[in-house]
């Protein structure tokens, strides 16, 4: 090989020459503008906006200050960018980015240092170079190569001072400041290159398939890196770019800027060895002997004629036809609608779903429907099947559209808003939700709470009244939406059954709609869906954006912080309504109060109120639909009031950084602008949750202050900005021990997105979060189904009565544990509902009939004796209800002006003395109601409700006597509604519904304590220095909340060694609570325990509490625990009498012992004399007492 010479061929060197000599831009200074040109400027621009605006406020004066300065900083860098343009850069040495990471071709011109120079000039010429030498050689021809003008290239050598000439780049220098000269390798000598091939028709997984030319083929098969020959203008150019690469590796082409042929893969052995693998395993001899003749890979003659419409753009599921007939007759109801509310409708995503939605609907039985919040699917999708022919009489689905919400609030507005726009058909559509309802025969479109739909299985388990069923909100996974899925899946089956045996009976459709993508638990459950997978539908998500500002600090008193929020953004905000996301009824309450006394308030009566002031938690939990899983039977939690500057108004404190976030570009609202409060929450009277859709009166902002009642299903129209408090209070239940406690805790991620949705649903909106990112980071993705944190007694009872007896196999979307299930089956046994075995009794199937706890049931089972039914009646209503008083320490109104200067003046003075009188008659109330019974709360609840039956003017009532008015009002409807179920179970047994009942005799009064007794027996507490083995007290208790005392099962889940991590106390609510400690009585039946939050500033762990609801003796704890698990009996004491007969028996003295915890020693009861006969299998049984 000859050796290599360098040739000079760089055209841009030349260039270079050819221009002055290079000018560096550094000389120059630029200076920056001075201080006095620049504020002449400024002084310049500000009169002449002036001039454009006569008025201008201090707001408008502040941006116009900004507008200026921005302007000027503008223009400044204008002037720079302009002076940059003007000056040349040599971007010779520069390389596009493109080429970075590329191996070989990454070589890049780089002038050499005058050091280096030298040494590669001397080196160059003699060296003998290597193959991997060569492969750092620069092989790209120059532009001219194009133009023919490569002779005279190599002719006219250029002289570059200082430059290297060969070389692509200098040599490596090494850390002395010396080239590091590398080892020179062996020259392999070349091989012959084979004889040109053509091409052929195929050549297996090759990566060069394709060649140009000849030439190229030979570049190939000669080993180093080949590239493609650039096209030539003529044959003669070709030729000469041909040969210069035959005899020299080391050529030059185009820049990548002006080359526009792709470089071809370097060949690779490993390459070559794959590819003879790939085609030996399929059979291919790839041809080495020259094609004459090339042939065609197909004749497009032959090519068989098919339509490949459907294998390129296939159906999707949802659309494909199934099985059912596809020649179903069409049928549709025509509905005129004014074209307001359907222009309304056509800016709703959904309905450009319509078609696909339905003939999912028509293709299969049950079908899955994700849209995002927003979408419209709530209110669309009922119209869709309307108009479809479902719930038509006429039409092939004459049964109605149910659909279920789960909360009746959503059920209600719904219903209307639905109505509404079924323009001359909106007497078809109706509600129902417990204790109300508006279905009639007309009825097409049912909206109902789940429990609702729940209720009618339990009677008609087909539900033949229907064409299908949609179960709205999945996502939200409450407890009955849960069973109604796991239900409809099985009555979708079974109605497809009994339409193949008779045609007249039609099947039942069903759609799951979630507003979530959490749909896993649905459609991948093979348990639920046995027949596969239902299709998911996606309908489009919210039409709007909406911007999410996080705070920079997450503050603890998220009330203030909202109040501080929400006034600042009134300010600053353009027009709009804005939702308040806050955790409770009285949180709702003291901001309200707070925004009125601030803000000029349309309701002018309110404002000048006292504010009433509390924690959050000692407020009650949102009361909702009484589940199958229990009733909320709890009061308040214990808590202390806070002390925060409540009526403190906001000036001058804005923080100019979070301004920002208010600042939208538009015209804010004038400050003085009237706020128009509304509250929305689950336990506020129907009436007045539906004044939030109304419109807010002219010239006013619309705050809604709502719970999560407002985060799914309702959208309240106009709200353009959420402030979100980014917590929610829940009831947790600890399956374990059966405590409650209510947590302030933080939301899902799933929540928080739903709330901020709520901002986008008519309009763009903004979501502002009183936390920062870095706590939203930390959220669950969702929330916990509720089935795994709620008792489900209920639910077990009502599906064995149903004779599904292995609830475990049940299709739950999640089932419950294993541990709840073992609790709520254990119940159910010490109630008498369940054999041993499980199997359900005559008791059990007749406490199902109630839509009640097991517990109130076994209360109206056995409530007939000394006709005391009308009053359990009663009694289990107001229980059932929970939460019937206000709690002593919400009933002081707090003084509305903060006494800074500690004078105490005379508003002072008749506050105090307005305080006093609400003491006495809060005092005075509380003795009337107990009356019958000072130490049974059961009896107070008993006497205020048929006390409330008396009352004239309720409401007047209510808040003479300290009631709540909602929850009475419900416990009355509940009155109704279970002396309908008695009546129609037992005929005869009880008169028609009664509001007004005489005074119970002190017979009855003695037996209500008793059939309470029995409905709560496993809830019994015994005082602790009376128990059997007294625990040792380091101090006396002075108050009666601090007795003490042990419950029959524990109270704390893990091994309790502290005896305060044991005991239990009376609430401070309780009638017990105003006794000494030496008056507590031995034994205590409860309705729930509850435990307070944690404190903040202590580490001691928070009692447990008990609500306590009457005071039952030893004796009378053993006789109504008789034949249940609980109670065992011991081997007689004392002598011993055999009486005659056969089989034996005999009468002795036994004690019986109330028995919790698997090898506990249990409670000795009082002894009893009994007659025992002896029975082959068990031994000496009780066969009866004797007195």
């Amino acid at each position: 090989m000859p050796k290599f010479k360098p040739r000079q061929r760089k055209q841009k060197h030349r260039q270079r020459e050819a221009t002055n000599a290079p000018v560096d831009t550094n000389v120059t200074e630029i200076l920056p503008v001075a201080k006095s040109e620049k504020e002449a400027k400024r002084q310049d621009l500000r009169e002449e906006l002036r001039s454009q605006h006569e008025k201008i406020s201090s707001k408008k004066q502040k941006r116009l200050d900004k507008y200026i300065e921005n302007k000027l900083k503008k223009e400044e860098n204008l002037e720079l960018l302009k002076k940059l343009a003007q000056a040349n850069v040599d971007t010779s040495g520069l390389q596009s980015s493109r080429d970075l990471g590329r191996g070989k071709n990454d070589q890049t011109e780089k002038p050499a240092t005058s050091a280096t120079a030298g040494a590669t000039n001397a080196t160059a010429p003699d060296a003998e170079i290597s193959d991997d030498d060569l492969d750092d050689l620069d092989l790209k021809l120059k532009a001219a190569a194009k133009e023919n003008k490569v002779e005279d290239i190599v002719k006219k050598p250029v002289d570059l001072p200082g430059v290297g000439s060969g070389l692509k780049r200098p040599l490596d220098v090494g850390s002395d400041g010396f080239p590091v000269i590398k080892k020179r390798k062996q020259t392999k000598k070349a091989k012959p290159a084979p004889a040109p091939v053509a091409e052929i028709p195929w050549e297996g997984f090759g990566s060069d398939d394709e060649s140009d030319d000849d030439s190229d083929e030979d570049d190939v098969s000669d080993n180093s890196e080949s590239d493609d020959e650039e096209e030539s203008t003529s044959d003669e150019g070709s030729e000469d770019s041909s040969e210069e690469s035959s005899e020299d590796t080391s050529s030059d082409e185009d820049d990548e800027e002006e080359s526009t042929t792709k470089i071809k893969p370097r060949q690779s052995a490993f390459k070559s060895w794959a590819k003879q693998q790939i085609n030996d395993a399929i059979g291919f001899n790839p041809n080495t002997v020259p094609v004459t003749e090339e042939v065609q890979a197909f004749d497009p003659e032959k090519r068989p004629v098919r339509n490949t419409v459907f294998e390129e753009e296939p159906l999707p599921p949802e659309l494909q036809v199934t099985q059912g007939n596809p020649y179903r007759k069409a049928f549709s109801v025509q509905v005129d609608r004014p074209e307001e509310i359907q222009n309304a409708r056509l800016g709703l995503p959904v309905v450009g779903e319509e078609q696909k939605i339905m003939e999912a609907i028509h293709n299969n039985s049950s079908i899955v429907i994700w849209g995002a919040t927003g979408s419209g699917k709530t209110t669309q999708l009922p119209q869709f099947l309307f108009e479809a022919g479902y719930g038509n009489p006429d039409s092939p689905n004459p049964g109605m559209i149910a659909v279920t919400q789960p909360r009746r609030v959503a059920a209600v507005s719904m219903a209307k808003r639905v109505g509404d726009e079924l323009g001359q058909f909106s007497d078809k559509v109706a509600y129902q939700i417990r204790f109300e309802g508006s279905a009639s025969s007309k009825t097409a479109i049912k909206f109902m709470t789940d429990g609702i739909l729940l209720r009618e299985i339990a009677e008609d388990f087909s539900l033949s009244k229907y064409s299908i069923i949609v179960i709205d909100e999945a996502h939200e996974r409450s407890v009955n939406t849960d069973i109604l899925i796991g239900m409809a899946s099985r009555i979708v089956d079974l109605r497809k059954a009994m339409s193949e045996e008779d045609p007249t009976v039609k099947p039942l459709k069903l759609v799951v709609m979630s507003a979530t993508l959490r749909i896993s638990d649905f459609t991948q459950n093979a348990s639920l869906f046995r027949h596969g997978s239902p299709p998911l539908v996606q309908a489009e998500g919210r039409q709007y954006p909406v911007t999410v500002h996080f705070a920079r600090r997450t503050h603890r008193d998220y009330v203030e912080e909202a109040f501080r929020k929400v006034s600042r953004g009134h300010r600053k905000l353009p027009p709009g309504a804005m939702l308040v996301f806050l955790t409770g009824q009285n949180e709702i309450k003291q901001l309200s109060k707070r925004l009125k006394q601030t803000f000029k308030p349309t309701q002018r009566a309110e404002a000048t109120q006292a504010k009433v002031q509390l924690s959050a938690n000692d407020a009650p939990l949102e009361a909702e639909d009484m589940e199958l899983g229990g009733a909320d039977i709890s009061n308040t939690a214990i808590g202390g009031d806070d002390d925060d500057d409540s009526d403190l108004e906001i000036t001058g404190l804005d923080d100019p950084e979070e301004d920002d976030e208010f600042d939208l570009g538009e015209e804010a609202m004038d400050s003085s602008t009237r706020v128009h409060v509304l509250p929305l929450y689950s336990q506020l009277p129907t009436k007045e949750q539906l004044k939030v859709f109304e419109t807010p009166p002219e010239g006013s902002r619309l705050i809604v202050l709502a719970t999560n009642v407002a985060e799914t299903s309702l959208t309240i129209p106009g709200i353009k900005y959420v402030f979100d408090c980014g917590r929610a209070k829940e009831k947790q239940y600890d399956l374990f021990t059966g405590v409650q406690n209510f947590q302030i805790d933080w939301i899902s991620k799933a929540s928080a997105n739903q709330r901020a949705g709520r901002a986008g649903r008519t309009g763009p909106g903004h979501c502002y979060r009183l936390f920062s990112s870095a706590v939203y980071e930390q959220f669950a993705e969702y929330t916990d189904p509720e089935i795994l944190r709620t008792p489900i007694e209920g639910v077990v009872l009502q599906m064995k009565s149903m004779g599904l007896h292995n609830v475990i196999n049940f299709p739950f979307p999640t089932p419950p544990s294993r541990q709840g299930l073992a609790k709520a089956e254990k119940l159910l046994k010490n109630l008498g509902a369940l054999t041993s075995a499980g199997q359900v009794t005559q008791i059990g199937h007749r406490l199902s009939t109630y839509p009640l706890s097991p517990r109130f049931g076994k209360m109206l089972y056995i409530g007939h004796q000394h006709g005391c039914m009308p009053y359990i009646i009663a009694l289990v209503s107001a229980l059932a209800v929970g939460d019937l008083f206000v709690p002593e320490n919400q009933i002081d109104p707090v003084s509305s002006k903060d006494n800074e200067g500690g004078v105490y003046t005379n508003s002072d003075r008749l506050e105090d003395t307005a305080r006093e009188q609400r003491h006495k008659d809060y005092a005075r109330a509380q003795r009337l109601f107990s009356k019958h019974d000072d130490t049974s709360d059961a009896l107070k609840s008993l006497s205020s409700i048929c006390a409330y039956g008396y009352a004239s003017d309720v409401d007047s009532f209510c808040e003479q006597m300290f009631l709540r008015a909602k929850a009475f009002k419900e416990a009355t409807q509940l009155r109704r509604q279970l002396t309908d179920i008695v009546r129609n179970n037992n005929p005869g047994l009880v008169p028609a519904y009664q509001a007004r009942l005489p005074e119970p005799s002190e017979k009855q009064i003695k037996a209500l304590k008793q059939i309470v007794t029995a409905g709560f027996i496993d809830n019994v507490a015994i005082r602790a220095d009376l128990a059997p083995v007294p625990p040792e007290m380091h101090r006396t208790p002075k108050r009666a909340i601090d007795v003490p005392y042990l419950t029959l099962f524990r109270s704390r889940e893990g091994p309790a060694n502290e005896f305060q991590e044991k005991a239990v106390y009376v609430h401070p609510t309780s009638l017990l609570a105003r006794l000494t400690p030496k008056e507590m009585p031995q034994y205590v039946i409860y309705s729930h325990l509850q435990q307070s939050s944690p404190s903040l500033v202590s580490d001691q762990v928070p009692k447990i509490r008990m609500y306590p609801l009457v005071t039952p003796s030893g004796l009378q704890l053993s006789a109504i625990a008789h034949g249940t698990p609980l109670l065992e009996y011991g081997k007689p004491i004392g002598k011993t009498e055999n009486l005659d007969g056969i089989p034996a028996r005999r009468a002795c003295w036994v004690i019986p012992s109330l028995i919790g915890e698997a090898g506990s020693t249990g409670w000795p009861m009082p002894a009893k004399k009994v007659v025992q006969r002896k029975d082959p299998k068990e031994g000496w049984v009780i066969e009866k007492f004797t007195s």
